[in-house]
């Protein structure tokens, strides 16, 4: 595979952080007509040893969706790697994913893999981190293939749990990682693994 690799300032794949505002993060697809968390009951800022300050998120329903509502762009032929930091205080131990909403056009939901493996929360207090790759293609370590119809993608997470779980989130991270799918050779110019 042919890939032009170019790094163009100013492209910012982070989501915003949760001190910033919880208006920017949704408790559905993560679409400007999905609801945000910015006055939920379930849902606020705490201050935590291992995370600072962060999202504090006790789950309302078996699978407790978290999204950014902002549009995190995806280049044809890059990788992006979506990831989280989270403990849970209280509750139940859920099960944690990476989720997506794909977008092609605006507005237009793409048929494309949305979810990334399921990890285990296997202990109370413990940093656990939960990770999935958007890529071009099928290949080992990308856990989502999208094709270059996928312009942007809404990112975030799923507990999947009983009522009550309540887990810390330190942040939901996005950078490229392209520079790990390339051939062994010499760094292109210009490319910064970000």
């Amino acid at each position: 595979m042919n890939i032009q690799i170019t790094h163009r300032p100013g492209l910012d794949l982070m989501p915003a952080g949760f001190a910033e505002g919880l208006d920017d993060w949704s408790f559905g697809d993560g679409t400007p007509a999905s609801g945000s968390y910015v006055d939920a009951a379930n849902a606020g800022l705490a201050d935590d040893d291992d995370f600072g300050l962060c999202l504090e998120l006790r789950t309302a329903h078996p699978m407790q969706r978290l999204r950014y509502m902002g549009e995190v762009p995806v280049r044809a032929g890059h990788f992006i790697e979506i990831s989280s930091r989270l403990k849970v205080v209280a509750g139940p131990l859920p099960l944690v994913r990476v989720s997506t909403y794909p977008g092609g056009r605006p507005g237009q939901r793409l048929d494309l893999p949305d979810t990334g493996p399921v990890v285990g929360l296997a202990a109370h207090g413990t940093v656990f981190e939960v990770s999935a790759i958007i890529g071009p293609d099928a290949r080992p370590g990308v856990h989502l293939p999208w094709d270059p119809r996928a312009r942007y993608a809404h990112v975030g997470i799923d507990l999947l749990s009983e009522t009550g779980t309540t887990v810390r989130i330190d942040r939901i991270s996005v950078r490229d990682v392209t520079r790990r799918f390339l051939p062994l050779g010499p760094v292109l110019p210009g490319f910064q693994d970000l």
